[in-house]
């Protein structure tokens, strides 16, 4: 399916190829000749798996068998859009070895190419019931697996959607500075002022919902539709802290093959106090590339606006221009994913704002591993650096930010959809003007539905 499914596709090369390069790379016959194999895998790692399907393919004859010769063949038939010859192929090696998870995968996306949707469910349930999926992976094949039998029922449209509840402590519900007082050096008139710390901590609950609708227009163009509701409320201190977001995009998805892109609208509206406070409006663009050697590539661009709509809050309206690269890849025997992401931008105090324009850049990274077939882990860490062109009033200067944050958690799947995460996340902010310098802990755990 050449539509947003494609994404799912990307993620599952990415797996498939990680498992069965670690599993294969033993099991060379000693006739075959190794430069030959070394140069196939070479190619298919450039992305060239149509030069390595003509290199391999004269050899099948004598080759037939070596189970590293097989995967490499499989795997250039599948990506130079030949599936037919690839399930013939992934065949040989599966009559030997039945639990070859990574095969498994790919003989699904080729039944998948071949339009054979009912045994492509069959494969994606197969890899289903394998042990140590990271958590993110089974949420994708379980996908998947949706879309082959949609596909299978003839369905152009595919619906997915979540529920998730949660608990939680914050110790700084406010992101205020807790220093007991602070002199402001910017003016005469406030230098020998103090300041209250207002870092109040405090119990929550939060409610999300979401949805999304993908239509296949054809084997290359799509359409999606989605939206999502946030709301947090705080047990003791919820004026001015109790809020929700209601968020929601639209646009089309187009399939190059190895490539997907999606761009769109997207708008939001975030409430404080049951009253709405800002409105947000903007353009994403997001493309991925999954290569033959296990990694997979992506870039995005979004262009948004945020309009105050709070009175004596419109001087903060800020046009916000970003843009990402990221990497992901599989570690290991494919039950752990790494990926590092880049982030660079600048917002535009259109609104008139003192501290003017604000241009940031930063690194996030991420560590999933699975430990077992319900149960996972992972953590996150992030940074982002900014600096504004403006002249903050308080403290006479050009502020300078730095911030951090760090988070880990666990992800218990005890029933199909149904997943348990406790996580304890940390995030410190520290300032050249001391006012906007904080540190806080947020501890939760969440119920959440996936259908």
């Amino acid at each position: 399916m050449r539509t947003s499914n494609d994404t799912f596709s990307h993620r599952l090369s990415t797996m498939a190829w990680a498992l069965c390069l670690a599993f294969s790379t033993s099991l060379a016959h000693a006739e075959i000749n190794q430069a030959v194999l070394e140069k196939a895998d070479a190619l298919l790692k450039a992305g060239a798996a149509e030069e390595a399907y003509q290199l391999l393919e004269p050899l099948e004859l004598q080759a037939a068998g070596d189970q590293v010769y097989d995967f490499l063949l499989g795997t250039a038939a599948l990506e130079s859009k030949r599936p037919s010859k690839a399930t013939f192929v992934y065949e040989r090696i599966l009559a030997v070895t039945p639990d070859y998870v990574g095969i498994r995968a790919d003989m699904g996306r080729a039944y998948f190419a071949l339009g054979d949707f009912g045994r492509a469910k069959i494969e994606f349930e197969t890899v289903l019931t394998f042990q140590n999926l990271p958590q993110d992976l089974r949420s994708t094949v379980e996908q998947y697996a949706k879309a082959a039998e949609a596909r299978a029922q003839d369905k152009r449209t595919v619906v997915s959607a979540y529920v998730e509840m949660g608990l939680g402590h914050d110790t700084n519900i406010g992101s205020a500075n807790q220093a007991a007082s602070l002199n402001y050096p910017g003016s005469a008139t406030v230098a020998a002022n103090t300041y209250t710390p207002d870092a109040k901590s405090d119990n929550y609950a939060t409610l999300g919902l979401g949805a999304e609708l993908n239509h296949r227009i054809d084997e290359q163009w799509g359409l999606y539709l989605g939206g999502d509701y946030r709301g947090r409320a705080y047990n003791r201190y919820c004026e001015n802290t109790c809020n929700a977001t209601v968020d929601g995009r639209l646009g089309m998805s187009y399939s190059g093959g190895a490539w997907l892109l999606r761009t769109g609208l997207v708008g939001g509206n975030y409430t404080l106090n049951n009253a709405t406070y800002r409105d947000t409006t903007g353009l994403t663009a997001d493309w991925r590339m999954a290569l033959a050697n296990g990694n997979q590539l992506s870039l995005g661009a979004s262009a948004l606006q945020a309009q105050y709509l709070a009175t004596g809050q419109s001087t903060q309206n800020t046009q916000t221009n970003l843009v990402t690269a990221g990497w992901l890849t599989s570690l290991g025997e494919g039950d752990a994913i790494f990926s590092l992401t880049a982030t660079a931008g600048v917002e535009l105090a259109v609104g008139g704002r003192d501290d003017g324009n604000k241009q940031f850049a930063g690194p996030r990274v991420l560590l999933q591993k699975s430990f077992n077939n319900s149960l996972g882990g992972y953590i996150t860490a992030g940074a982002s650096f900014s600096k504004y062109s403006g002249t903050n009033s308080l403290y006479n200067l050009n502020r300078e930010e730095s911030l951090y944050d760090l988070a880990l958690g666990l992800t218990w799947s005890f029933s199909k959809g149904l997943s348990l995460r406790p996580q304890l996340s940390y995030v410190k902010n520290v300032s050249n003007a001391e006012l906007y310098s904080y540190d806080k802990t947020d501890a939760s755990i969440n119920l959440r539905l996936d259908y």
